[in-house]
């Protein structure tokens, strides 16, 4: 039987606000709320013992999380602790817990929806099988973890402008621009525009591709700047009042070297 999802009142999303805002000093806040929402309480407190490191205290309280992901509203929220709790874990050598925490979110799946599972329509179901790969294998599906490709035929931004008849005066067609950089262009190119354009409302795809390239050109003080402009820009912010830190950021596989 899955549970139904949780709708926090505004002074607990207020409370989160102020720690996605940085306020430490607002933590003990949540003390006040441990007994109706103790879930999101731990969900909280992992996502920023996630980013400051504390790995051991992060994965303990993300595997008593595990059996509650339904009190959520998006699959996203799962998914992200979970791959970030995978990602801890094979720092810290807690790989056995993880892997049994899993299996048993599997196993509490298929008993919930088994025919879903059974037909490979449950997506946390299929996730959890992707991440017990990543954890034993260290392996993730090629989709899953980009890398730059050089286009066959490379493009310079004066051919794509004038192939896909863009009005560079427009944000639409400026952020259009930089995503056919990235797929038909050099990655010089892409990040000096990207350079160019920054300072424009881009959304998730074009800090994601412009940190792929100044990786690739081996920049990484420039993956650096890009990926703080990003967590900055709170794009990450959408799923829920308890994802008080970027933890999107963590399903980014080329992110792991600077988490």
């Amino acid at each position: 039987m899955l549970m139904e999802a949780i709708k926090l009142p505004k002074k607990y999303r207020d409370i989160c606000e102020e720690i996605k805002n940085g306020s430490y000093e607002s933590l003990p806040k949540l003390d006040a709320f441990e007994e109706k929402f103790p879930h999101q309480n731990l969900a909280v407190r992992a996502g920023v013992e996630f980013f400051d490191r504390k790995y051991e205290e992060a994965v303990s309280h993300t595997l008593l999380l595990m059996p509650f992901w339904d009190e959520w509203y998006y699959s996203n929220v799962a998914n992200e602790y979970m791959m970030a709790m995978c990602f801890a874990a094979k720092k810290i050598g807690r790989e056995a817990e993880v892997s049994k925490a899993l299996h048993e979110e599997q196993s509490r799946l298929m008993e919930a929806e088994e025919e879903k599972c059974l037909k490979g329509s449950c997506q946390r179901y299929n996730y959890c099988e992707i991440l017990l790969q990543y954890i034993h294998k260290d392996i993730f599906p090629e989709s899953r973890s980009r890398d730059y490709q050089p286009p066959k035929e490379l493009k310079t931004a004066t051919d794509l402008i004038s192939e896909f008849k863009l009005n560079t005066g427009k944000d639409f067609d400026k952020m259009k621009l930089l995503n056919l950089l990235y797929m038909k262009g050099s990655p010089k190119d892409t990040v000096d525009y990207y350079e160019r354009i920054k300072d424009l409302n881009l959304g998730e795809l074009y800090y994601e591709e412009a940190c792929i390239c100044y990786r690739y050109l081996g920049q990484k003080e420039k993956v650096l700047e890009v990926v703080e402009r990003w967590a900055k820009s709170k794009l990450w912010d959408v799923a829920s009042p308890t994802q008080v830190r970027p933890m999107s950021f963590f399903m980014y596989l080329f992110m792991h070297e600077y988490l």
